[in-house]
């Protein structure tokens, strides 16, 4: 399926992602057209798969975990190559691999995908839009401005995920309570 295989591009190309940012102000275009590649498969997957009737389960893991992957691998080579503050990449790992663990639990034991939602969604275009902003060396002041609000968003994102857990979670407690 072209949408799943998308997704899968996505992943592929975080060894270009690596290369291109370690060479500075160098392939500083070249970074911005790979995130520009890579958000355009994003968008692109998920068009696809309602455009064509490709949704699949496959596709619903496949496109966030891509996802995940391409964004903490981005933040990763900021934090190592261009001075991103650690604590945000440790807070969005943080995030995503509790989403991660419990979506496998989810899946595994009750065969339910938690797929990704709008709060996700807009914490990785803020994701994007603050590395865009390190690799194009915007003023201080509009760089620090955005790593702010990505620190929120992934809180808000963090909580909306978890409110969604617990009210998929409700009627079998409801059942198991006395």
């Amino acid at each position: 399926m072209l949408s799943n295989f998308l997704s899968g591009l996505r992943i592929l190309l975080v060894p270009l992602l690596f290369h291109f940012i370690s060479q500075g102000d160098a392939a500083r275009w070249q970074t911005v057209l790979l995130l520009l590649f890579a958000a355009a498969t994003d968008l692109g997957d998920g068009l696809v798969a309602r455009h064509f009737g490709q949704t699949s389960r496959l596709g619903k893991i496949l496109d966030p975990l891509a996802d995940k992957i391409f964004l903490a691998c981005l933040l990763g080579a900021l934090v190592f190559w261009r001075g991103l503050p650690l604590w945000l990449l440790g807070m969005l790992f943080a995030r995503d691999l509790v989403i991660v663990l419990v979506g496998g639990v989810l899946f595994r034991t009750r065969g339910l995908v938690v797929a990704a939602n709008r709060w996700g969604k807009y914490t990785t275009a803020c994701m994007g839009f603050m590395a865009l902003s390190h690799i194009l060396q915007s003023p201080a002041v509009l760089r620090d401005g955005l790593i702010g609000l990505a620190a929120v968003m992934v809180l808000v994102s963090s909580a909306s995920y978890a409110l969604f857990v617990r009210r998929l979670l409700a009627p079998i407690e409801q059942q198991t309570s006395p």
